[in-house]
């Protein structure tokens, strides 16, 4: 429920501070006084469309804010909330949305700041607004499935169980039109992976070849360098005729110190210590030998090795930074070849599983229109007597339904409300012989007839009266006063009756300050709610008679 509103310098409205309890809370007041001006500033609070012209004149910015109530938070709502990071306190929402004549504007929601988007979701679950002209929903064929189709549970059921197989079979359908989507395109996609992995295939590339050939390119490159540093190596080991070489040097040294070791023991550990050097540099002069007697240049060899190169080089440019990324492109390119050179056959046994599908939602197709057709059976009885107590007695309502022929997603051919207003008459699309009237009390009765229950929300009907009164008017004003027992109920009105069923009355007016015309709102006391129905019946000139008669309305809605 809507606890409170603040509004600020919104159109004719300056500053108003308004606080709401349970029940139903009626506005009234003269025609041009602002009501549609408050009922703008809440529909704000839902993500209405915000415009420069809602902003007061000579004011750069408007604010709405206004805090909600929810004991407990429906699912979807807390879901949301969870979602967008919005924290909630004890089930209260508190938006504030400013907007600027600039275009510019900032929403909250408990101080987290949300988008226009999120606004409007949550709004959903805030507020139900229905006026007298705005009836596009009634009349709107996908609103007339929705309804049948949430009015029991056996419907619902049988729409959840024919939607799950419809996805089945229209998957299955958008992968056949994909694989019959234009043949030349697959022709030429065939040809161009054949190329590739013909290509790629053709080079016989190994995994780790190209970090093999550049190591052996780098030796063979550099083959003289290498030849060169290996003599001098061997010759400073090896010696020549006029210098011997360390191998010999070493040994000399060795001599001396197992010598010197007989007269001084201190020599031993030193001649051991060059024993052993001996050893190692006598292994580095096999591996230098061995690798001599290997090391072998071709200048063919090194020119084959270098071409190796280029072509992978080559190949990397157009599949892959690696030969394992190469290996993995002919990978997949085979894979692709293979499902479309075999999609002929693919095709067929889609084709197959098409069919099958088909059948199972045509049978389940079968069981939702039963279904509709039980709930449809159950929902005309009670908006036909719903709609005899709004003063349509003659009146009937009852879903067209449509078998279906061509597969569709809602599973049949067509669905829409029909009506008739007089006996004899045959049942047409209520869009085409519903008058304003006639539309604002089936939307009314669809408050209660209908599978939506607005629970937790605040109800707001905008002189969806109009043209009533009467016998009539009471009805439709009893059968509001019964919604608020689903949850809060706002009321604009012009009619008497419906004035009267008030639990809170608001008076809207408009005043002159300081030579500027401002919107107010004024809260009634007991007497001046029964002074204002006395307003409603007589205008400004009301009499004994008129309060009488205003007194007896509200003790007879009261009693109904």
């Amino acid at each position: 429920m809507l606890q409170s509103l603040h509004i600020h310098n919104f159109a004719l409205i300056e500053d108003l501070h308004l606080t709401f309890g349970d029940g139903v809370t009626i506005f009234t007041g003269e025609t041009g006084a602002g009501k549609s001006i408050l009922l703008d500033a809440i529909g704000m609070l839902a993500g209405k469309r915000a415009s420069a012209s809602f902003v007061r004149h000579g004011t750069d910015s408007f604010l709405v804010e206004g805090a909600f109530f929810f004991s407990p938070l429906p699912e979807g709502l807390e879901q949301l909330l969870t979602d967008n990071h919005i924290e909630v306190d004890e089930g209260q929402l508190i938006i504030s949305r400013q907007f600027q004549r600039s275009g510019r504007g900032t929403i909250l929601v408990n101080g987290t700041l949300v988008p226009t988007t999120v606004l409007r979701r949550l709004g959903a679950y805030l507020l139900d607004i229905h006026g007298q002209f705005d009836n596009s929903l009634i009349f709107n064929s996908s609103y007339h499935v929705a309804i049948l189709d949430g009015l029991t549970a056996d419907v619902r059921q049988a729409r959840q169980d024919y939607d799950e197989l419809y996805r089945q079979w229209h998957q299955t359908e958008g992968e056949i039109k994909a694989l019959r989507h234009d043949e030349s395109e697959k022709a030429r996609m065939l040809s161009i992976l054949a190329f590739q992995i013909k290509e790629i295939e053709g080079a016989a590339l190994k995994e780790g070849e190209d970090d093999e050939l550049e190591q052996k390119i780098n030796k063979a490159s550099h083959a003289e360098h290498i030849k060169d540093n290996l003599k001098e190596a061997m010759f400073a080991l090896e010696g020549g005729e006029r210098q011997p070489g360390v191998i010999e040097q070493i040994e000399t040294i060795h001599r001396s110190l197992e010598k010197a070791s007989v007269y001084d023991e201190a020599f031993s550990a030193l001649a051991g210590k060059v024993e052993t050097l001996s050893y190692e540099i006598e292994d580095v002069h096999d591996g230098l030998l061995s690798y001599a007697d290997s090391f072998d240049f071709d200048e063919r060899a090194l020119d084959a090795m270098q071409s190796r190169l280029a072509s992978i080089e080559k190949l990397k440019r157009k599949y892959g930074f690696t030969v394992a990324d190469i290996l993995q492109f002919l990978a997949k390119a085979k894979a692709d070849y293979e499902r479309l050179d075999q999609s002929e056959s693919h095709l067929a046994k889609l084709e197959e599983k098409l069919a099958r599908q088909a059948a199972a939602v045509r049978q389940q197709a079968q069981v939702l229109a039963a279904a509709r057709r039980d709930a449809d059976s159950q929902f005309s009885q009670t908006m036909t007597a719903t709609l005899n107590k709004l003063g349509m007695l003659n009146s009937r309502i009852a879903f067209h339904i449509e078998p279906m022929k061509d597969i569709t997603a809602d599973g049949s051919a067509g669905i829409e409300l029909y009506f008739s207003a007089n006996t004899g008459e045959d049942m047409q699309p209520l869009a085409k012989i519903a008058s304003g009237g006639e539309v604002s009390r089936i939307a009314l009765a669809l408050k209660t007839a209908g599978p939506e229950r607005t629970t937790g929300k605040t109800m707001i009907f905008d002189e969806i009266d109009v043209g009533i009164s009467g016998q009539t008017g009471l009805q439709v004003a009893d059968h509001i006063r019964q919604l608020s027992g689903q949850g809060q109920v706002f009321c604009i009105t012009h009619l008497p009756q419906t004035a009267a069923i008030a639990d809170h009355h608001y008076f809207i007016y408009k005043k002159e300050m300081d030579g500027r015309t401002v919107t107010q709102v004024r809260g009634l006391s007991e007497g001046e709610h029964v002074l204002e129905i006395a307003r409603m019946f007589a205008g400004n000139d009301t009499t004994k008679a008129s309060i009488e008669a205003a007194r007896q309305i509200v003790k007879q809605v009261k009693g109904m």
